[in-house]
């Protein structure tokens, strides 16, 4: 079954230091589901790794792998955006970031499990019945 991923899953997937027993078990799907982000995820992830260079956590030679690699795993990335006043009413209902409320629109939309670590956003799924586990 599909499944919708935030940043910090995805990004734990690759930075073993951010990986958990619950990131590590979406890895694992990956074999036999698709992951789906929602269309800010290649920014954010960006961002996420350029952040790690600057503090001098990546090589700018592993990152750029890690880009890679990630497209490889990552095959769906959804378009187009979210209307922004869906985006507000989630952020507003649920007390999301628009970016984190954009994973959230895209479970619910699916139909599908979202995979977020423990924040609010992982509250928000469970609430509405998306969180997977």
């Amino acid at each position: 079954m599909p499944f919708v991923a935030d940043n910090s899953v995805v990004i734990a997937w690759f930075a073993r230091s951010q990986a958990t027993a619950y990131t590590d078990r979406f890895y694992k799907r990956l074999s036999n589901d698709e992951v789906v982000v929602p269309s800010v995820w290649p920014y954010e992830f960006s961002n996420a790794l350029a952040v790690l260079e600057r503090r001098k956590l990546l090589a700018a030679a592993l990152a750029d792998e890690i880009i890679r690699s990630a497209a490889r795993l990552v095959t769906r990335v959804d378009t187009p955006p979210a209307p922004p006043a869906t985006l507000l009413a989630l952020s507003r209902r649920h007390g999301l970031s628009a970016y984190n409320a954009a994973y959230l629109e895209l479970a619910q939309r699916l139909r599908i499990p979202l995979a977020a670590k423990g924040s609010p956003l992982a509250a928000a799924a469970r609430t509405l019945g998306l969180l997977g586990a």
